[in-house]
């Protein structure tokens, strides 16, 4: 007995039906394993783009601001101790006893703190409480310097809206200088005066102060339970001075003063041009070829804070950590910084380590 045909057209049979649904399977298999490959090479490289972009612009920031360290508007400085403040000035959260506006040799330009052991608070930086989460075991960089571009004169707008007034400024003439706090109340009328002004008026500049540390972004009670967690992720973070209710003060912008994330660890070694070796002022002999660098703790724990007068150049190392964790991935390596090894961490993050050395012209010619 015969099947009807409908059009003279025939159905799959069994076994094609089956070889269908196959050679199916298989194209679907394989495009579904090139998306999830597609995921993941996109993800991995969308987590090395961020930490290239987080470390370039750390490494250019920290290098640059060291660069003007020391810089005082064209003042004969030499560490402050020549441009004294003309009368006591209070900043709030200090980092230390007047250690803002100190004029003293003990208190110079650049100021690097290797961490000796794994506190999480520096006990002698009282601007440090429990609400910094400052990562156990990393280092403190502080930096001053006169900003960039002085100011000569004050508009009728910049007085309307106190543009200057609470903030430290460095008010030099020629070679002399001194730190005033706006408006300097001394003069008659105060100062920075009215605009316009002559050519050979005073110059008053930005007096920064930078400090820079590592935030591990979160309380170590909950980052123990949680490592993966985003808030959790190491962070550098920029102390500054800037002004409050009309004072100066030392604190974090208004965004936590974070500066780039992922940022885990930074390591700085200064070139030393100390000539005979005794490291003492005198015997910097500015030759421009540094003799040694300093890398170790101990390398920090031997030498004064005005002795890095002979420093004349730094080597800046960054390690980076991705803000996401990569199961299929494990961090087994080690990250050397001059003298400092790090790892391995044995985790599912990625790390990469940037490097630039910078000169220190302004402790080098001062």
């Amino acid at each position: 007995m015969k099947i009807p045909r409908r059009n003279g057209l025939m159905g799959f049979s069994t076994v094609e039906l089956l070889i269908s649904m196959v050679l199916g399977l298989l194209v679907v298999g394989a495009i579904g394993s090139l998306f999830v490959q597609h995921k993941t090479n996109y993800r991995q490289n969308e987590q090395f783009a961020l930490m290239q972009e987080n470390g370039r612009f750390t490494l250019n920031l920290l290098a640059s601001d060291l660069a003007l360290a020391g810089f005082w508007g064209g003042a004969d400085c030499n560490d402050l101790s020549r441009c004294p403040s003309a009368s006591a000035i209070s900043v709030q959260n200090d980092c230390g006893t007047n250690w803002t506006t100190t004029t003293t040799s003990s208190s110079p330009a650049t100021h690097y703190l290797m961490a000796p052991s794994a506190d999480s608070i520096p006990a002698d930086w009282p601007c440090f409480n429990s609400n910094d989460y400052l990562k156990p075991g990393t280092n403190l960089l502080a930096l001053r310097h006169a900003e960039g571009k002085p100011l000569y004169c004050q508009t009728g707008e910049d007085k309307r809206n106190d543009r200057f007034a609470g903030l430290i400024y460095l008010r030099t003439s020629g070679s002399n200088g001194n730190l005033v706090k706006l408006p300097a109340s001394t003069a008659t009328p105060p100062e920075p005066p009215d605009c316009p002004v002559s050519s050979s008026s005073a110059a008053y500049w930005r007096y920064v102060v930078h400090v820079y540390y590592i935030s591990r972004g979160y309380t170590a009670r909950q980052c123990a339970s949680k490592p993966t967690d985003p808030r959790c992720a190491p962070r550098l973070i920029r102390k500054t001075l800037g002004r409050q209710t009309g004072n100066p003060i030392i604190f974090e912008s208004d965004d936590g003063g974070e500066i780039a994330e992922g940022i885990e660890y930074f390591h700085i070694e200064f070139g030393i041009d100390d000539g005979d070796g005794n490291m003492t002022d005198e015997s910097c002999d500015m030759d421009g070829i540094p003799e040694r660098y300093l890398s170790t703790r101990e390398d920090y724990a031997a030498i004064t804070p005005d002795e890095l007068d002979c420093a004349i150049s730094a080597r800046v190392h960054v390690l980076v950590r991705s803000m996401e964790s990569d199961s299929s991935y494990t961090d087994d390596k080690t990250y050397t910084f001059g003298s400092v090894t790090l790892g391995p961490f044995g985790d599912h993050f990625r790390r990469k380590v940037f490097t630039t050395t910078v000169q220190l012209r302004n402790q080098q010619y001062h």
